[in-house]
């Protein structure tokens, strides 16, 4: 079972994306950025949404520097009907923050910066956005932090959620994240154990700059 938590994808400050290959620009209101098709399988343009998993489990044991991959399990076509991105095409990235509560009640968080897009045999450089997780159920404490996060109405503490906009700064200025690029997820709050969203988790991630496709 898939727990869902929708959270707002602006982070790092993307205001608004222009898609080149269709002429569109994609704005960002409130979080959210529409979806764009690419016209031709030659060209992915900015707000191209992919959905995939975590080819790992993604914790406040991982540690800057650490790299990790999410495999995109359904196809994105053009607008022509040609495949633009195959299931099975992989994005790889970078966690560039991580803190772990040290007492109960704060907030466990993780920064991952998604930069390569992997298929057909070659890399591209790639900057994308993950606009929500959805946390595969396990029996990890942190996972009762969600559904009871849930039920408390306190999205931005749930296990999954995006942390953005005022909440995100301070988490900055605050000393608990240094500057950096990425989306900042919640790991819920402190429990004592290992915080994680487990392998398999699904992921939604946007391109936020348009990518040639050679």
């Amino acid at each position: 079972m898939l727990h869902k938590v929708f959270i707002g994808a602006g982070v790092a400050g993307f205001g608004a994306f222009v898609a080149c290959a269709s002429g569109t620009t994609v704005h960002s209101e409130a979080g959210e950025v529409g979806s764009v098709s690419p016209v031709t399988a030659d060209f992915i343009p900015a707000g191209t949404t992919m959905i995939g998993r975590f080819d790992q489990s993604i914790s406040t044991s991982n540690r800057d520097g650490d790299r990790f991959a999410v495999t995109v399990t359904n196809p994105v076509y053009a607008q022509n009907g040609a495949v633009a991105i195959p299931a099975g095409a992989v994005l790889t990235g970078v966690v560039t923050g991580v803190h772990s509560a040290k007492v109960p009640g704060e907030r466990n968080v993780i920064r991952l910066n998604v930069n390569e897009l992997h298929m057909n045999n070659r890399a591209y450089p790639f900057s994308g956005n993950i606009s929500n997780v959805q946390v595969e159920n396990s029996s990890n404490p942190s996972n009762r932090t969600l559904r009871n996060t849930l039920i408390g109405g306190a999205v931005g503490t749930a296990l999954g959620a995006i942390v953005t906009g005022g909440e995100a700064a301070g988490l900055i200025t605050g000393g608990l994240l240094g500057a950096g690029a990425g989306a900042i997820i919640s790991l819920g709050n402190g429990s004592g154990e290992p915080a994680t969203i487990p392998a398999g988790s699904s992921v939604t991630i946007q391109a936020t700059q348009g990518v040639p496709i050679r």
